[in-house]
């Protein structure tokens, strides 16, 4: 068998899987669109320098967007008093959502008022 050294057929390939191909964050599912498949990546749950920050039970499906919604989560997980240790995979999801969520609902603002039904001359 081929070895593939990409996300989506290597590396990741088995959390996609477990995870039924589906972004944790968001529901988007890679079973249902080939679209939405090669968003999927996957995301770490633990911050770098953690001992079990690539432990396959730390590391979850994610869609591109989820996984990179809130880039500075772990930057800034002093100041907001999150912590690590001692948390599930599930936990640790439940930690995070709503930064995603909020970043998601950001985008979705700026897309309804700047996209969404936004006929330029070059798309007429």
């Amino acid at each position: 068998m081929t070895k593939y050294t990409d996300s989506l057929r290597g590396y990741a390939f088995e959390i996609l899987r477990r995870d039924g191909f589906r972004c944790r964050y968001c529901g988007a599912d890679g079973m249902k669109s080939f679209d939405t498949w090669l968003t999927l990546s996957w995301d770490h749950l633990l911050p770098k320098g953690h001992p079990n920050r690539d432990n396959p039970d730390y590391i979850m499906a994610a869609c591109n967007f989820c996984n990179t919604a809130d880039n500075r989560y772990f930057d800034l997980a002093e100041e907001r008093g999150l912590k690590f240790d001692d948390l599930t995979p599930d936990e640790l999801v439940k930690q995070r959502m709503p930064y995603v969520q909020a970043a998601r609902r950001s985008y979705r603002k700026f897309w309804e008022e700047k996209v969404k039904g936004n006929m330029t001359s070059a798309s007429k």
